[in-house]
C-alpha cells in the first residue's frame, strides 16, 4: 500500500474485512496523534527464537533488542551483517539457494550463540546496576575494581565487547 499514490485509507477499508488474522497479534489501531505529545516503551532484551527461516535472515534489531547499557546493539548488528555477508558468499561459491533455511544454517549457528550470551551478560548487568543499596552496591564496585586491576581479565572483556 506504500506505492499508491493516494486512496490509503479506502483501499485498507476493503482489505481488513477480506484479510484473516488473529486479533490477539495485531497492536490496537492509532486513531488521533495529540500535537507536541511524546510517548515513551519500556527499553528490554529480546530475542528471536531463531535468525533464519526459508527465504528469510533476521538481523540487527529485528533479531534481537538488548538494553543500551553497553552500548553494544550496533556491534551486534554490524556483527551479524557481516557473518550473514559471508554466508551468502558462502553459498554462492558452493552454488547453493542462497534463500535456503540448509545455506542460512551457518549464519544462525554462528550469530545466534555469540548475541545470545552477550544479551544475557548485558541484561544480568543491568539487573545488577538496577539495584541501588546493601551488599549488592558493594560486591559489583569491589567486582570492577577486581577486573580493572586484572589486565588480562580487563583485555578479555574489552575484545569482547569490541566484536
Amino acid at each position: 500500500m506504500h506505492t499508491l499514490p493516494s486512496g490509503q485509507a479506502s483501499e485498507l477499508a476493503w482489505r481488513e474485512p477480506h484479510t484473516p488474522f488473529d486479533p490477539q497479534h495485531i497492536p490496537q489501531r492509532i486513531t488521533d496523534v495529540q500535537p507536541n505529545s511524546t510517548a515513551s516503551f519500556p527499553l528490554k532484551m529480546r530475542h528471536a527464537a531463531t535468525y533464519t527461516g526459508e527465504r528469510v535472515a533476521l538481523l540487527g534489531d529485528a533479531a534481537h533488542t538488548i538494553h543500551p547499557l553497553a552500548g553494544q546493539g550496533l556491534n551486534q548488528g554490524q556483527g551479524d551483517a557481516a557473518a550473514l555477508a559471508a554466508t551468502i558468499s558462502t553459498a554462492v561459491a558452493a552454488g547453493m539457494d542462497i534463500g535456503s533455511t540448509l545455506a542460512l544454517e551457518s549464519y544462525n549457528a554462528e550469530r545466534y550463540q555469540a548475541n545470545n550470551l552477550l544479551l544475557g551478560v548485558v541484561d544480568k548487568l543491568h539487573k545488577l546496576y538496577s539495584v541501588g543499596s546493601g551488599p549488592v552496591v558493594w560486591g559489583r564496585s569491589w567486582g570492577l575494581k577486581a577486573v580493572d586491576g586484572l589486565g588480562v581479565l580487563k583485555g578479555f572483556f574489552m575484545r569482547r565487547a569490541a566484536g
